[in-house]
């Protein structure tokens, strides 16, 4: 898994809208990274409704949050529309899972992104947040790493 102080590794994915994102356009300013497993399931759904909700939070205290699940980027599109989500969902669709499995966030038994979320600050990775396949990322967390950063 990457490690705390580690730099955003290399890597280049299509957002919902099918506009390449990097991770040269990710290593400028305060971004929260957050992979997710699937689109349209229980948990995922309510994580990125949190992260959505929290959006003004996000823009107050200028954080670029993304999401990246292996999902094609046309049905991360019809997912992002269902949710009201604003924010860029990434298709880590092919070569699969690649970019999840250099965070060390890819299960390669069940071929889906876990839940690991990445806090980058100027291209280096400030916290690493995970937690199980059934259980949702605190957004307390977030917001305390945010606030220390």
């Amino acid at each position: 898994m990457i490690q705390t102080g580690s730099r955003l590794f290399d890597f280049s994915l299509s957002n919902q809208y099918g506009e390449t994102i990097t991770s040269t356009d990710l290593s400028k300013g305060r971004v929260l990274v957050v992979f997710y497993p699937w689109a349209f399931s229980r948990v995922c759904g309510s994580e990125l409704a949190a992260l959505q909700e929290e959006q003004q939070y996000f823009t107050d205290h200028q954080v670029r949050v993304v999401g990246i699940s292996v999902d094609h980027k046309f049905t991360l599109r019809n997912y992002a529309e269902s949710l009201g989500v604003q924010f860029d969902l990434l298709a880590d669709f092919w070569p699969h899972g690649q970019v999840a499995l250099k965070a060390g966030a890819f299960d390669e038994n069940v071929g889906v992104a876990t839940r690991v979320s990445l806090w980058v600050v100027d291209g280096i990775v400030q916290e690493v947040f995970s937690s199980s396949m059934t259980a949702p990322r605190s957004m307390d967390d977030y917001k305390s790493a945010i606030e220390a950063r």
